[in-house]
């Protein structure tokens, strides 16, 4: 590290010690939304640990020091306070703060859950709906990213998928796209063959079944969509129907309040306008920015979450810091005074 960064760090710390980055922020961030973008939280020695994807996994105990430093910075509230809030019938407490999960991992109700139980705070699971009804163990996405991980996969499995070429942007989001248009037998059978070591290492189901969800006592625990088979909806041939087959679980979950998230983070302006179209009254990105609380406009434009890795932005000596995740949240733009 250098003699620059050094002093920054110092600088950092001394700062959140003495309580003035924790005053700046109840000031500048009173009437901003904060909503907390989780994917997976697992014991640092789970067997399933080391083949989850790093950037997207939380240890249990770094979610539990991130959990210490949101409930002394922040007032969480739950999704329906939020519609209560739009609605008119109570305000926002200050500094409000939103925790979410996206995918539907089983350990979110294994080993969040729990913790978040134990501390009476409320979040919301944003869950693939194909994913909830597979009986298959093995989640054809969650091998997907194993196998582009390995050395030479990406052309491997474009070559796989009949492209000439590489296609532009992300290719996990196009082969995502590719399978997500397959049948599930379909998709199998292409990872069988295009990816075999990486679908034999899945031995245990690792995605919620319906069952789980309502063998589960949720509590302050809300349901979202996060569209039906998780591909990309601006690659899908037909995100209408993505986004009703999301509906329908939410009604059979019974959540009055329909919240979505969009896979992978991908959106446009006509998918957020079909999000509304299909009844969703609650739509969050993956753009990293706090939200303007102040009032919320008709119609509801998407709002911004903020993803939270666990690493260098928010560790020191690989564990959770409170004065570098100060920094990293606290100084975030502020979806505008319009919400736009």
């Amino acid at each position: 590290m250098s003699a620059t960064a050094i002093l920054k760090d110092l600088s950092r710390t001394a700062l959140y010690r003495c309580g003035a980055l924790g005053a700046w922020h109840r000031w500048r961030n009173r009437r901003a939304l904060t909503v907390l973008m989780f994917h997976r939280v697992l014991p640092a020695d789970h067997p399933t640990f080391t083949l989850a994807e790093r950037e997207f996994t939380f240890t249990l105990d770094g979610f539990c020091r991130t959990l210490d430093f949101v409930q002394r910075h922040y007032s969480v509230v739950s999704l329906n306070d939020l519609q209560a809030a739009r609605l008119g019938q109570a305000a926002l407490p200050p500094n409000p703060l939103l925790i979410t999960f996206d995918d539907g991992w089983r350990d979110t109700l294994t080993h969040a859950a729990p913790e978040l139980a134990r501390r009476g705070l409320p979040a919301v699971m944003f869950l693939a709906s194909e994913v909830v009804e597979l009986d298959n163990p093995q989640w054809w996405q969650d091998a997907l990213v194993a196998a582009l991980a390995e050395p030479g996969a990406s052309a491997r499995l474009c070559a796989a998928a009949g492209w000439k070429e590489k296609p532009k942007g992300s290719i996990g989001q196009a082969l995502a796209a590719h399978l997500g248009a397959m049948k599930e037998t379909e998709r199998q059978a292409w990872l069988v063959q295009h990816a075999p070591r990486v679908l034999g290492q899945i031995v245990a189901r690792q995605m919620v079944t319906l069952s789980d969800l309502r063998a589960t006592e949720l509590n302050s625990f809300a349901i979202g969509g996060h569209g039906h088979t998780h591909s990309p909806l601006t690659l899908s041939p037909d995100p209408e129907a993505e986004l009703q087959a999301s509906q329908r679980l939410l009604g059979r979950l019974n959540q009055q309040v329909r919240s979505m998230s969009f896979p992978h983070g991908v959106r446009s302006v006509d998918l957020v306008s079909l999000a509304r179209k299909c009844g969703f009254d609650w739509i969050f990105t993956s753009d990293p920015v706090l939200v303007d609380a102040s009032h919320w406009p008709n119609p509801m434009p998407a709002l911004g979450r903020v993803h939270v890795p666990e690493s260098a932005w928010t560790c020191r000596a690989n564990r959770i810091d409170p004065a570098r995740l100060a920094t990293f949240l606290f100084f975030r733009p502020i979806q505008g005074h319009r919400l736009q």
